[in-house]
């Protein structure tokens, strides 16, 4: 498979999130996003140095440290589903894990609720498309904010991974 030198942008990716369900898991393409997911790989370096200095010192491998990821969705309602109501499973219910929604965590019973977030990266000449996969994702905060035009979910978290698996789509 050839590589492309096309830039890619927020017109070519995608952000789908899965839950922990047995077979066919519950999905959801994230609609109206901005576009700004972003995700931090971390590396903890120990500097050992000699009585303070680095010339005589040297450096090792530190603690993994899981990745830091979070992007911005806006919303047209918070929740959806409920025991009078048919509508569609919405981002906040998912992220939040409502009760009454049946979404189940990717993580084992007992530790805390992740999510598995895919995002596939489209290459516009068709070639070298990428899926960068998350697979256990919690959640730190998530802040909904007004707008004059349109209203936010603010999602921020951690993937318990030391790295996201990036395969050729």
């Amino acid at each position: 498979m050839a590589v492309t030198n096309l830039v890619r942008n927020l017109r070519d990716g995608e952000l789908v999130i899965k839950d922990g369900t047995s077979g066919t898991p519950l999905s959801m393409t994230v609609l109206l996003d901005e576009g700004d997911l972003s995700w931090v790989n971390r590396s903890n370096t120990i500097e050992v140095k000699d009585r303070g200095s680095i010339s005589a010192g040297h450096t090792r491998k530190g603690d993994d440290e899981s990745v830091s990821i979070s992007f911005t969705a806006k919303w047209t309602q918070l929740i959806g589903k409920s025991a009078s109501s048919a509508d569609p499973l919405q981002l906040y219910e998912m992220l939040m894990f409502v009760s009454g929604t049946n979404v189940s965590s990717t993580s084992s019973d007992g530790e805390q609720d992740t999510l598995q977030f895919e995002f596939t990266i489209v290459d516009p000449a068709g070639v070298a498309s990428e899926k960068i996969t998350f697979s256990k994702v919690y959640r730190e905060t998530l802040t909904m904010s007004e707008g004059d035009d349109f209203n936010v979910i603010n999602f921020s978290g951690r993937d318990f991974e030391s790295e996201p698996v990036i395969t050729r789509a």
